[in-house]
């Protein structure tokens, strides 16, 4: 299974929640936008990482059906 980046998981959250800019998903999630970039600029490869892209996996199968 590929790991998603956190751009790539940002990106596909967005387009999961419909949310068009990054302020959208920041107020849903209720963070600042500014923490939004700071994950988009994670460079480590962490367990979070591998269970975010294993659920995004698996809602992707969902809506292929």
């Amino acid at each position: 299974m590929q790991t998603y980046t956190p751009q790539e998981i940002l990106k596909l959250v967005k387009s999961i929640t419909n949310d068009s800019y990054d302020n959208d998903l920041a107020s849903r999630l209720g963070v600042c936008k500014q923490s939004l970039s700071q994950y988009k600029n994670k460079k480590s490869v962490d367990v979070q990482l591998r269970i975010i892209t294993l659920l995004i996996n698996i809602i992707e199968k969902k809506n292929d059906k």
